[in-house]
């Protein structure tokens, strides 16, 4: 269960609010200061900054893609290591004929196309523990595919609506046993029709977890897989939910985590080994970091020299190590930045999604 601490009244604090039982609860957690700012007080009394956490570029892994829906820009989504250890990442913005699905070798920084098409516009990819193999979000054609790390035996797992409505699917993450959940990026503020999509392993049974969502887009479990956090795109907010014991629904005693910055652009998000919650702010160009508690222990920092207004979108931190990679878009073209992590990566570190 998440629980508050002591409210810390910041210049410019955000509001974290507990839904707990169906009373609401509101504490006030620290706001992102930069390592070496003076420290505000509460109350008199001083607390520490909110430490800064500068991303280093690592390579430039694709080109400068045409117009699309994010202008004359590049975005790049969906990083996961794959069995091999090569780092796999989707071009969300590629037209067609060009790669879409890329493979990054860490060692050798050769980067390597392993599929495109002429329809498909992939919004997040990652590796199924069931059967190691790659799946991919279809936003634009409201799929589930699936195919090998090299590219072949492409296949359409999940095409249908889902209580009679074509989901957009854009991110996704997996339980032990494989069953996938999804972000169906639809809704608004004023019209929350997104949903929190299940699917089982064989891409069989589509159950509707949690709806009354606006734009849901990160999406990460919990360390122990008792629950998920999930991003709303438009409402720039973070929520926690609490799964029942088949996965199916969200328990009636659930416990909802909204962190409300002040920001809009919530994108995707990744847990590590201690419960952090890492979650992109995409047209910030910064990653905020939260414990497991509500409070922000960090933010990571990307630079905007040459590149100005970088568009930050995903993240992955490596299992087992610290080493965190994120995907950087804009108008020159597409990166990968590196950056360390607070605590070692796990098995699904990584929420996918655009």
């Amino acid at each position: 269960m998440i629980k508050t601490r002591r409210p810390l009244a910041l210049a410019a604090a955000f509001a974290v609010t507990l839904l707990i039982g169906g009373s609401t609860v509101t504490a006030a957690a620290p706001a992102t200061e930069d390592r070496g700012a003076a420290p505000a007080s509460d109350a008199g009394r001083g607390t520490p900054p909110v430490p800064v956490i500068r991303a280093t570029e690592v390579a430039k892994v694709a080109p400068l893609d045409p117009p699309s829906v994010f202008g004359h820009a590049t975005v790049l989504e969906g990083p996961a290591f794959g069995p091999n250890g090569h780092l796999y990442f989707v071009d969300f913005t590629a037209p067609a004929g060009k790669p879409k699905i890329l493979e990054y070798d860490l060692r050798t920084r050769a980067v390597k196309p392993v599929y495109t098409d002429a329809t498909s516009r992939f919004s997040s990819l990652q590796f199924s523990p069931a059967d190691a193999k790659m799946y991919v979000t279809d936003f634009d054609n409201g799929k589930i595919d699936r195919l090998n790390p090299d590219g072949t035996g492409f296949t359409t797992v999940f095409s249908g609506p889902v209580d009679g409505r074509k989901m957009v699917p854009d991110d996704i993450a997996f339980d032990k046993a494989g069953d996938m959940y999804i972000a169906d990026y639809q809704g608004s503020p004023w019209d929350p029709t997104g949903r929190v999509v299940r699917l089982s392993a064989d891409g069989t049974d589509p159950t509707v977890v949690q709806g009354g969502l606006s734009a849901p887009n990160g999406i990460s479990f919990t360390p122990d897989f008792s629950g998920l956090w999930v991003s709303e795109y438009s409402l720039g907010r973070e929520d926690q939910f609490m799964l029942a014991p088949d996965g199916k629904s969200v328990v009636a005693g659930n416990v909802g985590m909204s962190a409300n910055t002040g920001l809009r652009g919530f994108d995707s998000n990744t847990v590590d080994a201690a419960g952090n919650v890492y979650q992109v702010v995409i047209g910030a160009g910064k990653i905020l970091v939260w414990n497991q508690d509500g409070d922000q222990i960090a933010t990571i920092a990307i630079p905007q020299e040459p590149k100005p207004e970088p568009l930050v979108s995903n993240l992955v931190i490596k299992p087992g190590t610290t080493d965190g990679y994120i995907t950087v878009g804009g108008d020159n073209g597409g990166y990968i930045y590196k950056f360390r992590s607070l605590a070692p990566g796990i098995p699904q570190s990584n929420g996918g999604g655009a």
